[in-house]
């Protein structure tokens, strides 16, 4: 409902884009007009050009991880996906069945999701290619996956086709730019949209299908940069808010060379249940290498079936409302800034044998001084915990600033502190923040039961024979619901979300809650290395807000912790050889 209800535009604010491992044998790619070197200041951050032309390999790879998605999902429907566990027991795997054949519609104040036996069923995925929407059937009329050649003919008939209806001026509006902005004015252009019957159908069809697939013209200088790849999947690198259904639980991305990611809404599942999809999935892709040479197996004299879904006869209202929408997503994207911070140094095996602390807590608290140093202040920081322990549990907050943290950022500052103050204080914060996360996940937090008497008391009606509130009731419920401490123990400006350790997965990423002086965190703790993925807004969007300078004070505080820990604790250089 949190989620149903939130009308801001889901480009950046709310959906979360990851990008996958490049495969190192693409072959048939574009290059830059003006290609970065390693000196040039832009070069870490990457560029995205335009080609106006599709790939062949990006065309095949696309196929690949279709294949392996419905792999995947036909594990689940099955009931052949194990069941998770940790050392409190079982997890309730039901986010699992929210993934495939999901898509959320909008209406006015508050949408809607949609799922049911059809679209559980479907045979169908639905393809984007410059804003141009096609039906594809994965599974042919008996049931039978089809094979990689018959897909790859497919796509390559979407491609062809909207090539040359780019040449000849034949194409439909960018109906898909409304699903990237704000939830009301798409509420308005979906129920206008819904009475023209073709309209009607291509929105049912697309809610039909499984999931979506974007193919973009655009790509990435240099090849495999992380930062400019997680652009174009977050949002389309030159044209913001397009080729994409923002709406679709599950999107696959392909730029022209074939780098991929995804795009996911997030009301239906939390993104740690797909991230598990698509790490499966990439790491069957990447063992698979596709080669020029190599020709896909195809059904005898097949020809290709790929449908086009129309939007025709739109009016000047709906018209007006996607020129709208393009300049909201266009003026979000211009505000936001992301960037992948790759800190190879040490990952999880040095923070549990020489730090001797618990690896999330230890990011956890390099985040809370990153940012205290950044700027000086201490502020709200939200951390996700998984209450899956339950039936049909989503999430917690871990409320991650506590007093121990707050002692170990001063502590960290002092000049007067020594290595060993500095690790007590460190010991001691991340003792506590362990016992958060366990209170959080076992269902003793506090910010879900507030939603839930919020929700109650704002919608829920008197039961059968109860008396409605007084006047003195209601006062009293909206004083600690309006509570100025309330509102600012839940401005989260730092926001923050943990992953398992994922090696196919080179970018995480989602929006920041607060704009102003707010980061949004996401981060991946390997054995040997940590990616952080972090979005702000500009300075002046953001208030203050230096995304750079985050980057480059987290690096510094990474370094200092460790010289920290490794002072107290003085592992042999033995002990450090091995990590």
């Amino acid at each position: 409902l949190a989620y149903m209800a939130w009308r801001e535009g889901l480009c950046i604010n709310s959906n979360y884009w990851i990008s996958f491992a490049d495969d190192p044998n693409a072959y048939g790619l574009e290059t830059a007009p003006e290609v970065l070197l390693p000196h040039d200041p832009q070069y870490n951050r990457g560029s995205v050009w335009e080609s106006r032309s599709y790939g062949e390999f990006q065309l095949r790879r696309a196929v690949r991880y279709v294949q392996k998605a419905l792999d995947y999902k036909e594990m689940i429907h099955e009931g052949r996906l194990p069941i998770e566990r940790t050392k409190s027991g079982p997890l309730c795997m039901d986010q699992y069945l929210r993934i495939f054949g999901m898509t959320r519609i909008p209406r006015p104040g508050c949408d809607e999701l949609r799922q049911d036996e059809k679209t559980l069923s479907s045979r169908t995925i639905v393809v984007l290619a410059e804003d141009q929407i096609y039906s594809v059937d994965v599974y042919d009329d008996a049931g039978h996956r089809k094979p990689d050649g018959d897909l790859e003919d497919d796509l390559r008939a979407i491609v062809t086709d909207v090539v040359e209806r780019r040449r000849t001026g034949n194409m439909d509006p960018a109906v898909s730019v409304l699903t990237a902005g704000h939830r009301d004015r798409w509420a308005t252009a979906f129920a206008r949209l819904e009475k023209q019957p073709a309209n009607k159908a291509t929105l049912t069809a697309i809610q039909d299908s499984l999931f979506a697939v974007s193919l973009d013209t655009t790509f990435s200088d240099p090849q495999g940069s992380i930062n400019a790849n997680q652009q174009s999947m977050k949002c389309h690198g030159t044209r913001p808010g397009h080729n994409r259904w923002y709406d679709k639980c599950a999107s696959f991305i392909f730029d022209r060379n074939g780098a991929s990611g995804y795009l996911g809404e997030h009301s239906p599942c939390d993104a740690l249940i797909p991230a598990y999809m698509i790490e499966y999935v990439s790491k069957l892709v990447a063992t698979e290498h596709i080669k020029a040479s190599e020709v896909s197996k195809h059904t005898r004299n097949y020809q290709a079936q790929a449908k086009r879904l129309r939007f025709v006869d739109i009016d000047s209202t709906v018209r007006s409302l996607i020129r709208e929408a393009e300049m909201e997503v266009e003026k979000t994207v211009r505000d936001s800034i992301s960037r992948q911070v790759r800190f190879e140094n040490y990952g999880s095996n040095w923070i549990k044998r020489v730090a001797k602390v618990g690896p999330d807590a230890y990011a956890q608290l390099a985040l809370q001084l990153t940012y205290y140093r950044v700027h000086k202040c201490f502020v709200s920081v939200y951390e996700t915990a998984s209450t899956r322990q339950f039936l049909h549990g989503r999430t917690e907050t871990v409320r991650s600033l506590s007093s121990e943290s707050a002692d170990f950022m001063q502590v960290m500052c002092d000049r007067a502190s020594t290595s060993a103050d500095k690790y007590e204080a460190l010991v001691r914060a991340s003792k506590k923040h362990q016992q958060l996360v366990r209170d959080a996940s076992s269902g003793n937090g506090i910010d879900r039961h507030i939603l839930g008497l919020r929700m109650a008391y704002h919608r829920l009606d008197p039961l059968p024979g109860e008396s409605p509130m007084s006047a003195e009731e209601k006062e009293a419920i909206e004083g600690f619901f309006n509570d100025p401490i309330l509102a600012k123990s839940t401005r989260f400006q730092l926001s923050t979300s943990g992953l398992f350790p994922a090696y196919y997965l080179t970018h995480t990423g989602f929006g920041c809650v607060v704009a102003d002086k707010g980061y949004g965190i996401n981060y991946i703790i390997e054995p040997t290395r940590i990616k952080f993925g972090t979005e702000g807004k500009t300075a002046k969007a953001g208030n203050g807000t230096d995304v750079d300078l985050f980057e480059a004070t987290l690096r510094q505080t990474l370094l200092e912790l460790k010289l920290i820990c490794e002072q107290s604790n003085q592992p042999s250089a033995a002990d450090l050889a091995r990590l």
